[in-house]
């Protein structure tokens, strides 16, 4: 089993333990004071999964995405926390932040096994930032006494469950959508509509999904189920040549397939994407923006476009692309960690009165590498936005 101190690049087992026991427990009504007032040097890190998250979560809090895989990653040092920071808030790190931690319901530190995803994610925080505080009591604590500071979707009227496997779904259906002369991107309801099917001469169908149901007026020959759900543990990439040999008889034949899955949104996306890297030889990015660009409410989950960073380069180590230089993996620490253009603090008032100051220890602590800053020009699109993929490859996660 992994520990902490296992895998610490920098401390020893004592200096390890020394972090740990800097970090200080942050009261409910601090914390309640910091967001009431809007200080815009804390960061608020919600260290849950992303469906908790999802359902409800402290104001302007933002998630890191607890999972497996994460915690892997952080432990054996293949991602920084810095890294993982400019995924999840989407801006840039400055160390002199106050970052405030909370998890479901822990009440101390002492009680934190030192290999829970929490215990890891505090002590890589605390080799970049000067101070960092756990919330004591965590989530629910807080939830309790301070409701009307909890951004809760489920009262907002959004099923979170379906939220969670349809991240994106579209109020109306426009129908498919053409991505090559003989493949189309849709949804259930397209898959079903036999008239809809008949105008766009789609005889096949590849189904990725666990239950949208098979159309009785297609041939069992002329179907394929690749039996994914929408979430941030299945493995679609495992499936891509299955897809792919499906995909290729259709055009062989001179016919037209449609692959869906509920919506048309992530899990068809994506093999989608994937199927017009290979057939058309583009990277992860161009070919997402080809797609995008038909069919603008695509979003692939963050664990496909993990997948399809790891398709590409599957692609150059076969010769079918070229070795693309990543010169947008780097990210400079000169902006603070959220500009006022992402942070919702920055616009309220300076004179709005401030709490004290968190009583966090202050101390000098190992920074990370700077990273360098590259031009942007090659890897954002027309209209000034870049690729998930993109952003996954600046992170470096895969």
């Amino acid at each position: 089993m992994f520990s902490l101190m296992d895998n610490w690049p920098v401390m020893d087992a004592m200096e390890a333990l020394d972090v740990m026991e800097a970090i200080e427990l942050v009261e409910r009504d601090q914390l309640a004071q910091v967001i009431v007032n809007r200080v815009d040097n804390v960061l608020i890190i919600d260290s849950r999964s992303f469906l908790e998250y999802n359902t409800s979560h402290i104001s302007y809090a933002v998630n890191v995405n607890c999972s497996k895989i994460v915690k892997r990653r952080l432990q054996q040092n293949k991602i920084t926390v810095n890294e993982l920071l400019v995924h999840s808030c989407q801006c840039q790190i400055d160390s002199s932040h106050a970052v405030i931690v909370y998890d479901q319901q822990s009440t101390d530190l002492s009680i934190l096994s030192t290999d829970c995803f929490v215990s890891i994610l505090l002590s890589k925080l605390s080799s970049v930032f000067k101070s960092v505080g756990l919330l004591r009591g965590g989530f629910l604590d807080f939830q309790s006494a301070y409701p009307s500071l909890i951004e809760n979707k489920a009262a907002k009227g959004v099923n979170t469950l379906t939220s969670l496997s349809q991240p994106c779904m579209p109020i109306s259906n426009h129908g498919p959508t053409r991505i090559l002369p003989f493949l189309y991107l849709g949804s259930q309801q397209d898959a079903l509509n036999k008239d809809t099917l008949r105008d766009h001469n789609i005889q096949y169908e590849l189904n990725v999904s666990t239950s949208c149901p098979k159309p009785e007026f297609i041939p069992d020959s002329h179907f394929l189920r690749i039996a994914v759900n929408d979430n941030y543990n299945e493995n679609l990439l495992e499936y891509f040549p299955k897809a792919f040999s499906f995909l290729d008889k259709v055009r062989e034949s001179g016919g037209c397939a449609i692959v869906h899955c509920l919506a048309g949104i992530s899990r068809s996306a994506t093999v989608a994407i994937s199927y017009v890297m290979r057939h058309l030889c583009m990277s992860s990015d161009d070919a997402y923006r080809y797609v995008k660009s038909k069919r603008a409410t695509i979003s692939p989950n963050f664990n496909f476009l993990g997948q399809l960073l790891e398709y590409e380069k599957q692609l150059i180590r076969e010769h079918v692309l070229n070795n693309f230089s990543d010169d947008c993996s780097r990210v400079s620490h000169s902006a603070p960690i959220c500009s006022s253009q992402n942070n919702p603090f920055a616009s309220f008032a300076s004179s709005v009165p401030r709490p004290r100051k968190l009583n966090f220890p202050k101390r000098s602590a190992p920074r990370l590498d700077p990273f360098t800053p590259t031009p942007p020009d090659e890897n954002i699109s027309s209209n000034g936005d870049q690729s998930p993929t993109t952003s996954l490859k600046m992170v470096r996660i895969f």
